[in-house]
């Protein structure tokens, strides 16, 4: 009897200064009796751990930097509607481009790579604006090339002699030949090559080749001068507003002037009259 009297003392004794006091029930439950008292704040979870039975504070330190699940999904699905709708009012601005006829004659565009496989790469200034304004059509006072082989060779041939001769590129920046197709010769990024010619950073200038002093080019060839100027302003390289120019000798005027290509050219929207050349 005195012996369980001393385990029961010692029992409430550990009671007393315990800030938790479990009982059977408690435990078996997995709840927990806390005992108010000023120095404890944080309350305490039973939890068991191999066995034995420790505390763990229920309070978790909150990250300052933690961006909550719900928020970022906002603004990723905001990102998203931007892009759409950046993507919705190109596709709409380049509806609204003013095109300067309709085209049925498919453009077809041959890169200076695909004639041109030589070590010595273009090297010419670059234009300054995106868009340009002008448009100068000249024909190549040539032989006329009505396939893809011969308007190869004459672009190669033609470069091979600007190069020997000035050390530098073909002057155009694209050649129409009597095929019906575009080859790019300095293309729509490069300054044209003529001395001669004037707004070399505001001016494309389009060779027809062939010889049409006395004679028309093919209608497949006007065809498709008006096919690249089309995709040209499709592709922001020419300002709707363009202005379509030819090029007149002042030292040659009769041979010049009046050839037969600007005759039809002279009736097209934007044309705006001859510019002069120093230069046969």
């Amino acid at each position: 009897m005195y012996q369980a009297a001393r385990t029961v003392a010692a029992s409430s004794s550990s009671r007393l200064h315990s800030p938790v006091a479990w009982s059977r029930k408690s435990v078996q439950e997995g709840y927990y009796d806390l005992e108010a008292g000023e120095t404890e704040r944080t309350p305490l979870l039973y939890v068991r751990d191999n066995g034995r039975y420790r505390a763990k504070s229920l309070h978790r330190a909150n990250d300052p930097n933690r961006v909550h699940p719900v928020a970022l999904g906002l603004m990723v699905a905001l990102l998203v509607f931007l892009l759409i709708g950046v993507v919705i009012g190109v596709y709409l601005l380049l509806l609204t481009v003013q095109r300067p006829w309709p085209v049925s004659h498919p453009f077809f565009l041959v890169e200076r790579p695909a004639w041109w496989q030589y070590p010595v790469a273009l090297e010419a200034a670059s234009l300054d604006r995106l868009a340009v304004t002008n448009v100068i059509v000249l024909h190549t006072d040539s032989e006329d090339c009505l396939d893809q082989e011969r308007c190869v060779r004459y672009l190669q041939n033609t470069e091979r002699s600007c190069w020997a001769a000035q050390r530098d590129h073909i002057p155009y920046n694209f050649l129409i030949g009597g095929d019906g197709v575009t080859y790019e010769a300095r293309g729509w990024k490069s300054q044209h090559g003529f001395v001669d010619l004037p707004g070399r950073n505001t001016t494309l200038v389009v060779g027809m080749i062939g010889n049409f002093t006395d004679r028309q080019p093919a209608e497949v060839q006007y065809a498709e001068l008006k096919a690249f100027i089309t995709e040209s302003i499709r592709r922001l390289s020419l300002s709707p507003q363009y202005r379509l120019h030819g090029a007149v000798n002042a030292t040659q005027p009769s041979r010049d002037g009046t050839i037969a290509l600007y005759s039809q050219l002279e009736r097209w929207p934007h044309w705006k009259g001859f510019v002069a050349r120093d230069q046969p």
